[in-house]
């Protein structure tokens, strides 16, 4: 009796475990689970719908397809919902498709996209909409999002009765598996702030196998990081920091001065993430320049008499390979979780538009690529042979209208945001690419990392100018831009409208005043696709340095070549002066602007490649690159901090000629910006009527000198002010954290090489097979855990059953104690 007596106690307790709630590690004995019957099944069919507008006059539509062209698939109409629907089997593939319409008062049919579908291909030389049909007996697995965050990912079998067998994630003890929903619930209390990227595959019963489940979210920021937040630093990597000079490549006698490799790397920008410059001037996003591996030795310069090497990165000679002059794979992926352990977002930069000849694809599939004419030459016009005229002679032309190219492009693009852990792309000479190149790369980045609810953030270079003061005039300008944007599209793109309207015309050459950059900063904000998150800027590696063009005392600004003289550090302090207006007006207006590696203090230098000068740190810098660094810094750290700098609406206040006064304004937040680059103190009067923030009280100054008699203003020559309603840190909740105090960057030679890390996004090695009884879940074991016992991790929250269930159990037990205690009067 004793023995029955404990052996039931034992038993009702361990019935006290919640079986929905532990880490799931599967055993190999399934028999119990396989006879469950799955709750989700996906389906066998894709479907195909037409939304009919209301005043629409449509007889039928057919859906015409490559699977069989002949044959049309007739579609239904429901009256209800004003919809034409219908499904069709189809095996797993590419397929090109049309929508039909038939028309009551036309006679011919409509060929039309497919309005839900922004994924494109050509067939027979026709573009068409492209579907992407997996196949339907792999298991499905989806996500849900609770608050924000990734909660539940949701298994659906592949057919009735293939319930799952085993599965392979990156992070074993974050997925809990439940039998009764047939999913596994994410629990984020293990995980640090910053960013993780979560990865789950499973297994079913009959041998099929899901596409991994990619899961990359952000914790621990406070307010959710959105893209206009940013403040992007553009680096040329080999132009940076030379962290490790042991990878630096032999100096190459032919190319030209300042074509060659200069040694900056990974490991240099590594670096200065963890001395914490990039915190020291409100910097929380990196673009850098591209550094899959490219050419060896140089090619001819535009000119046909100089010749380069590829530093610059824009020679791509491998598809999925690190530059090793640039670092190991090891050292990028150290930069970027450095990156993220510091609240830095890193963009890479994606080469779609051609190749080098020494690319492996350019002789095993030449048919991927134009036979186009090269730009610029006679009879090949760089707009009319956009999208086939070959840049040089030695950069081979994709032609993404070849599917198989096309597809081959994006599949390497993804493999390296997800090899990486990357945030986004910069993607270049996009007018000369295909449109399809740009939507259906969006389109998988879209569907494979933003499930969760984390934005990538694409932004294109679509090389545009300004057409004069006339709006109209630049039409043609914004359109070209605008044309890539959009949903499935590029979120952004370089404003290079707003560039070429006011950079040199009102801050170096100052032949435009204070109402024009006035007028073309608004235009900024209503000429663009809506939601669009623009990227301003003053410098770049395209263009000559800003200080260089500003500086009245050189005339060779536009060089480029030493035999054709170069610019030298100005001696003035008037280009300066201009820049400090320059960038605050870049640093307190709308958009994701961007920072040049070594504008922030004033890098001299001509056309490229001598605005590509290696970086220089603050002990190389004169008084004047020394002031405006401070300047610069502070204004971007009072960006990071203010709401109203980051997300707030351009609100026109005042302008005259050499005086500038607007507001930046949120539904929290509101700040004021004065500018006055006159060569005489000035006292203005504004109307703050059209500003809806709390001024009417004390105003709070972050930044500059300003007098202030209500709404008199009094600003010094030459100078900026920033005003808040409130002081930054009672309205805003941004909690990125910087610090002023920069350490300085560890001698290449002194520094020691980072360990190896396994890269987060990589999924694990080990198989797990689950024990399908709702009685008991075994806990996780590790490779080097092969015994039987049961680690159980009651650290998840007990539903409501769950409880009602133990309440019970525990009411049964004491139950059974007393009616089975041993009798006294037994007892001998």
């Amino acid at each position: 009796m004793r023995n029955v007596h404990t052996y039931l106690i034992i038993t009702c307790m361990f019935l006290l475990v919640p079986w929905s709630d532990v880490p799931v590690s599967f055993q190999e004995d399934t028999s119990q689970y396989s006879t469950q019957q799955p709750i989700r099944i996906r389906s066998a069919y894709s479907e195909f719908s037409w939304q009919q507008g209301v005043n629409d006059d449509i007889d039928a539509i057919q859906v015409i397809g490559e699977w069989d062209w002949e044959t049309p698939l007739e579609l239904s109409f429901d009256e209800s919902t004003n919809t034409w629907t219908e499904s069709i089997d189809l095996h797993e593939g590419l397929y090109c498709y049309k929508f039909v319409l038939y028309h009551t008062q036309q006679s011919e049919p409509d060929y039309q996209f497919d309005q839900k579908n922004a994924y494109r291909g050509y067939c027979e030389g026709i573009e068409n909409s492209v579907i992407r049909v997996e196949n339907h007996l792999k298991p499905l697995l989806s996500l849900e999002i609770e608050d924000g965050l990734p909660k539940r990912v949701l298994f659906h079998a592949g057919s009735p009765g293939a319930m799952m067998h085993s599965h392979n994630t990156s992070h074993e003890s974050v997925f809990y598996w439940s039998s009764t929903t047939q999913s596994f619930d994410i629990n984020h209390s293990n995980l640090e702030p910053g960013k993780h990227s979560l990865k789950i595959q499973v297994t079913d019963v009959d041998g099929y196998m899901s596409d991994d489940l990619l899961i990359p979210f952000w914790l621990g920021e406070g307010q959710k990081f959105q893209w206009e937040d940013a403040l992007v630093y553009m680096i040329m990597t080999d132009r940076f920091v030379n962290g490790n000079p042991a990878n630096d490549p032999p100096p190459l006698s032919e190319a030209a001065h300042g074509a060659d490799w200069m040694g900056g790397d990974f490991e240099g920008v590594t670096q200065m993430i963890e001395s914490g410059y990039f915190a020291s001037l409100g910097v929380n996003a990196l673009w850098l320049t591209p550094f899959n591996q490219v050419a060896n030795g140089t090619g001819m310069a535009a000119d046909n008499q100089h010749e380069v090497s590829a530093y610059h990165g824009y020679w791509p000679v491998e598809p999925r390979k690190v530059d090793p002059r640039l670092g190991t794979e090891e050292e990028l992926q150290s930069l970027v979780e450095s990156a993220h352990e510091h609240g830095i977002r890193v963009m890479m930069d994606l080469v779609v538009n051609h190749v080098h000849e020494d690319h492996p694809y350019v002789d095993e599939h030449p048919d991927w690529f134009n036979s186009g004419c090269i730009c610029g030459t006679n009879q090949c016009d760089w707009t009319d042979r956009r999208l086939d005229c070959l840049f040089r002679d030695y950069m081979p032309d994709v032609n993404w209208k070849h599917r198989n190219a096309s597809e081959q492009m994006i599949e390497d693009a993804l493999w390296w945001l997800e090899t990486f852990d990357l945030d986004g792309a910069r993607v270049d000479a996009v007018k000369h690419v295909d449109d399809l190149a740009v939507t259906n790369l969006a389109m998988r980045i879209n569907e494979r990392f933003e499930l969760a609810g984390t934005d990538y953030y694409l932004k294109g270079e679509t090389a545009m100018g300004w057409s004069g003061d006339d709006l109209a005039a630049n039409a043609e300008q914004y359109g070209t831009i605008n044309r890539y944007i959009g949903e499935n599209a590029l979120d952004g793109q370089a404003d290079f409208v707003l560039y070429h309207a006011v950079v040199d015309r009102v801050f170096i050459h100052q032949e435009k005043d204070y109402h024009h950059l006035d007028y073309w900063t608004a235009r900024s904000q209503d000429q663009y696709v809506q939601q669009s998150i623009m990227v301003p800027y003053v410098g770049s590696h395209d263009v000559p340095r800003f200080i260089s063009r500003a500086d009245t005392g050189t005339s060779d600004a536009y060089n480029q070549w030493l035999d054709q003289g170069l610019p030298g550090q100005p001696g003035q302090i008037e280009p300066y002066e201009a820049a400090l207006q320059a960038y605050t007006w870049l640093l307190t207006t709308p958009g994701a602007p961007l920072l040049y590696q070594g504008d922030e203090y004033g890098e001299f230098g001509g056309a490229d490649p001598d605005n590509r000068h290696m970086w220089r740190d603050q002990n190389q810098w004169n008084e004047n690159e020394r002031t405006l660094w401070d300047s610069i810094s502070e204004i971007g750290k009072i960006r990071l901090e203010s709401e109203a700098l980051r997300r707030g609406d351009y609100i026109s206040v005042y302008q005259d000629a050499d005086s500038i006064v607007w507001g930046m304004e949120t539904s929290n937040s509101s700040a004021i910006v004065v500018m006055n680059r006159g060569q005489a103190e000035t006292s203005i009067n504004i109307d703050i009527s059209s500003l809806s923030g709390q001024w009417d009280g004390d105003w709070s100054l972050l930044f500059g000198t300003c007098e202030r008699d209500g709404q008199s203003l009094t600003i010094p020559a030459k100078s900026v002010a920033i005003f808040s309603d409130k002081t930054v840190a009672d309205t805003d909740t941004n909690t990125n954290q910087t610090d002023d105090h920069i350490e300085p960057v560890q001698d290449a030679n002194q520094s020691q090489n980072q360990s190896n890390q396994t890269n987060e996004t990589s999924m694990g090695h080990n198989q797990s097979q689950p024990q399908f009884d709702d009685n008991q879940t075994q806990g996780n074991q590790s490779d080097s855990d092969v015994s039987n016992e049961i680690e159980i991790d009651v650290s998840g929250d007990l539903s409501f059953i769950a409880m009602a269930r133990n309440i019970l159990i525990i009411i049964v037990i004491i139950g059974l104690i007393f009616l089975l205690r041993p009798n006294k009067n037994d007892m001998g």
